[in-house]
């Protein structure tokens, strides 16, 4: 079947089969956070620890794929339950009680019927607590009791109820932080802190740029029904050199409104958001520490791994962290 494609993001027809074998590869969700080194490093460890039935804490910036990360643990552990989600930015104390342990006919006015709740739905299988940090701090211990006790009581009952799921929590900011100012209790950090995961930002594997630009290409065309671009080398070039603070989301956005305007994707990239608590610092020399220092956390602080993986000597490193430290003294 002829389709077109854009030299140069130029339309002009090209043969570019559609089977299903290729839409089923390209819907596997790893092909939408990137095969990089530092992804396939974190898809390692979620390898190793998936089959487990600890919590696990992912951690990273808005938008860098830690909702995608948390169903492909949940695929890969084969739980026989559901993957079951929330937001505990959406709810007060007493409504996330009821949404996560459910209600008894006549808990409350309107309860004309007992409810199951979200912990109950994912009986065998993984409960995902999307930005555990703005849950409210009356409702941790209830979090921490279910972690320790694996029992939960609806709201209205005096029986306990046991469960057996697996909690994956995530947050797009610094839960140590938050315990040291009193809004996050320390006793709850540490039970969900039990194998904690960084998810890099996509400005820290710029070797992921073209392959997740390209599927989403492909995932974006077939959506809309358009006709599917080629990349071309200074669209990549482009994308590269831009520091996407909003990460995956971001890129996968840029893509569709590049896709459905018929512009080239190196024109009109995001304008980041004039915002001095949040805005990304731009120069070279930061994004390099602050890479470096990542991949220094994903080694455990193995310098010569590390500077195997940035393809750097061991002694420009030692060299780069001693000015570092002078610097901070």
């Amino acid at each position: 079947m002829s389709q077109y494609c854009k030299k140069n993001d130029k339309l002009s027809p090209m043969l570019h089969p559609t089977t299903n074998s290729k839409r089923k590869t390209i819907r596997d969700r790893t092909n939408y956070l990137g095969q990089g080194v530092a992804m396939l490093n974190l898809l390692n460890t979620i390898d190793q620890v998936a089959k487990k039935n600890t919590p696990i804490l992912l951690e990273g910036e808005t938008g860098t794929g830690k909702s995608l990360l948390a169903r492909k643990v949940h695929e890969l552990s084969h739980r026989n339950g559901h993957f079951v989600s929330i937001n505990c930015a959406t709810f007060g104390a007493n409504l996330l009680e009821t949404e996560l342990f459910g209600h008894t006919k006549g808990a409350f006015t309107g309860a004309v019927s007992a409810r199951e709740g979200l912990v109950g739905r994912a009986k065998n299988g993984t409960l995902f607590l999307d930005e555990v940090a703005e849950l409210p701090l009356d409702f941790q211990p209830k979090l921490l009791h279910l972690l320790e006790e694996k029992v939960i009581r609806p709201v209205g009952s005096d029986t306990d109820q046991n469960t057996s799921i697996r909690i994956i929590a995530a947050t797009n900011q610094h839960l140590k932080t938050l315990v040291k100012e009193g809004k996050f209790r320390a006793d709850l950090f540490y039970r969900l802190n039990v194998i904690p995961l960084t998810v890099p930002a996509l400005r820290h594997r710029l070797d992921d740029i073209a392959g997740l630009t390209q599927n989403f290409i492909h995932q974006l065309c077939d959506e809309h029904q358009l006709p599917t671009i080629e990349l071309s080398t200074s669209s990549i070039t482009a994308l590269k050199n831009h520091l996407w603070p909003g990460n995956i989301r971001e890129l996968r956005n840029h893509i569709e409104h590049a896709l459905l305007l018929g512009i080239p994707l190196r024109e009109k990239l995001p304008q980041p958001i004039s915002n001095t608590s949040s805005a990304l610092p731009s120069t070279l020399a930061f994004i390099e520490k602050e890479h470096i220092l990542l991949m220094l956390e994903q080694t455990s602080g193995n310098k010569s791994a590390a500077a195997s993986v940035l393809d750097i000597s061991r002694r420009t490193l030692d060299r780069k962290l001693k000015q570092w430290a002078e610097l901070e003294r």
